[in-house]
């Protein structure tokens, strides 16, 4: 049984689900949406626009989450799909293995964690559709990165529809 604080996760849950943790994220040295952002500045990450836009959308509410987050990587072919699907098969398939969708603030701060990105990788967060939407009404999901040199936080259209392949990855959680 793995204990962080009164978070606890089975052994059991772990091995079938063949899952190891990837980042723990813990707010409490964030007080805001906008506190995560700053930092993110702050370590020299590249921020894209649509990050920025979309927090600043009135539409969007990001309420910033104190409880401890377990981010776990799964793969699209790990959920069993042989080849190419859409967006919504593949959430379908995080809520039935019991992972949860990862919110903004959790990608904010799993940037600043993730300090030994390989060069040339995007790693894609699962989020509730239409949690995130810029000014032209457009949604996205935010994304990871690295490259030239620089660590970078982006965004990626987030439609039903959209198709991802086996081998693309994306960050999930349990709470």
């Amino acid at each position: 049984m793995l204990k962080v604080g009164k978070i606890s996760i089975s052994n059991k849950i772990m091995k079938r689900q063949k899952q190891k943790i990837w980042k723990i994220i813990n707010f409490q040295n964030y007080k805001s949406i906008l506190d995560c952002l700053n930092k993110n500045k702050k370590k020299k990450i590249h921020v894209s626009p649509w990050i920025e836009d979309i927090i600043k959308n009135k539409k969007n509410k990001f309420p910033l989450n104190k409880k401890k987050v377990f981010l776990f990587r799964i793969r699209v072919k790990d959920l069993g799909f042989k080849k190419a699907t859409k967006l919504k098969n593949i959430y379908k398939k995080i809520k039935q293995k019991k992972f949860d969708l990862v919110t903004l603030d959790q990608a904010l701060v799993a940037r600043i964690l993730y300090k030994n990105q390989k060069t040339g990788e995007w790693l894609r967060f699962a989020t509730p559709f239409n949690s995130m939407i810029d000014s032209d009404g457009v949604p996205h999901l935010p994304k990871l990165g690295r490259a030239l040199n620089k660590y970078f936080i982006e965004t990626y259209w987030s439609y039903p529809h959209a198709i991802f392949h086996p081998h693309n990855e994306f960050v999930v959680c349990k709470k």
